[in-house]
């Protein structure tokens, strides 16, 4: 394939296909990722596997592998041709997870989980450097929000899907189901994506370029990185254990988990993802600073739904409250995201997508899932049946933590824009 670099591929009604068959390949990589969260009880059950072996399945197996796999391939990317990267990685990452379905043991699931998170792990930066040279500065957090999207569909039809596929065909059988899905997406973009050219004109001389020192001298990007990384770590501990809290504590089957909580996070999901990044771009042009001043807000009323809706023993409360929570949480997603696309150099726009993924998904999501279900084992002696919910009213905090760190962007962003603004670089 060669890459077009014509009118007609930056058009864009164009541009925004492109956007919306990335987040088709979101919708995939979040639906293989979340997969296991939905299977978690009849894995456990089937390989008797601890809390705390689960909580490595689905954390650092893949989330950390996911992010540290990111940096190098993200590397590759900001040089070679972005769109063959992503076709690929989704042919690898659709095969293993149906490898997953032949586990016989912890080993061999943790072997399938690092392997789908190596495929995984070249789309998002990929995708995020092709729509920064897609969009403007008005339009960037938008179709941020819109290629995210997919991460709340995904995960949305994890629980859903996942739950009845489970059900009736066991989570083996599941892993094969979903697993070869991804072909007709890859073939998919191979053939209807053209590499956008790269905008080389656009970055400053203050521009964080390509290496880690350069971004977190970087004020704001350094406080996204970090914010991101701790909401990581307040909402990945209860995004991968609450199929299993519904389950232990009102009894529901993984169909009703996923027919009930999955619908309830995947259309909220959506919602708070879309407004994050329409509220962004809106302020991008007008305040970009206010942008996180109303994150932290965000972040601190998304902290006390959470802990609210694990001290009720309504199932009825416990969703509202984890609707409210989720609406707000997702909001971060677009102008975390778009924030560090529009501050780096763009010959670096992979490489600083790839190094915020690490910090959120690796070290954030990661270990909020594995110290979930280490302090779930830790507490049980004290607190028998209760040991998951204090983990997870535990690890809620760091959300007020995420917080501080929003309010510091804030008030670093103004100079970093004007800086730019002298140096001739568009704030986007």
């Amino acid at each position: 394939m060669t890459i077009d670099t014509s009118a007609r591929s930056h058009s864009a009604v164009y541009g925004w296909y492109v956007v919306a068959v990335l987040m088709f390949c979101q919708t995939l990589a979040s639906l293989d990722a979340k997969l296991p969260f939905i299977l978690v009880e009849s894995i456990k059950h089937d390989l008797s596997l601890s809390d705390t072996q689960i909580g490595l399945i689905t954390g650092p197996a893949f989330s950390l592998t996911y992010a540290i796999a990111a940096i190098p391939i993200a590397k590759f990317s900001d040089r070679g041709v972005r769109v063959h990267i992503i076709s690929g990685a989704i042919v690898l990452w659709s095969a293993l997870t149906a490898l997953g379905g032949f586990a016989l043991g912890i080993m061999t699931l943790v072997l399938s989980r690092t392997g789908v998170a190596i495929g995984e792990a070249a789309l998002l930066p990929a995708s995020h450097s092709i729509i920064a040279d897609y969009t403007d500065k008005a339009s960037r957090p938008k179709a941020i929000a819109i290629y995210s999207l997919g991460l709340a569909i995904g995960a949305f039809l994890a629980l859903s899907l996942g739950g009845y596929l489970n059900d009736r065909f066991g989570w083996r059988a599941t892993l094969f189901i979903i697993g070869a899905s991804g072909l007709a997406i890859s073939l998919l973009v191979f053939i209807t994506v053209r590499e956008p050219k790269r905008d080389w004109t656009t970055g400053a001389r203050e521009s964080p370029k390509g290496d880690i020192l350069s971004l977190f001298r970087n004020k704001p990007v350094r406080n996204l990185i970090l914010g991101g990384t701790l909401v990581g770590i307040g909402a990945g501990a209860l995004s991968g254990w609450a199929p299993a809290y519904i389950m232990r504590t009102f009894h529901l089957t993984a169909t009703e988990t996923g027919a009930t909580y999955g619908a309830i996070a995947g259309a909220v999901g959506v919602i708070g993802i879309l407004c994050g990044g329409f509220v962004a771009g809106w302020f991008a042009q007008r305040a970009p600073r206010n942008t996180f001043y109303l994150l932290a807000i965000c972040l601190l009323v998304a902290m006390v739904a959470q802990m609210g809706s694990l001290l009720t023993g309504s199932y009825g409360l416990f969703i509202v409250l984890s609707a409210v929570s989720t609406l707000l949480l997702a909001s971060y997603i677009a102008p975390t995201y778009a924030t560090v696309q529009t501050l780096v150099d763009p010959g670096a726009r992979s490489f600083a997508a790839a190094v915020t993924l690490f910090s959120i998904n690796g070290v954030g999501f990661a270990a909020g899932a594995f110290f979930c279900g280490w302090l779930s084992d830790l507490l049980r002696p004290h607190y028998g049946t209760n040991s998951l919910k204090i983990a997870l009213l535990i690890l809620s905090v760091f959300l007020f933590w995420s917080a501080v760190h929003y309010i510091l962007v804030g008030r670093h962003l103004p100079d970093t824009v004007e800086q730019s603004r002298r140096d001739g670089c568009r704030y986007v």
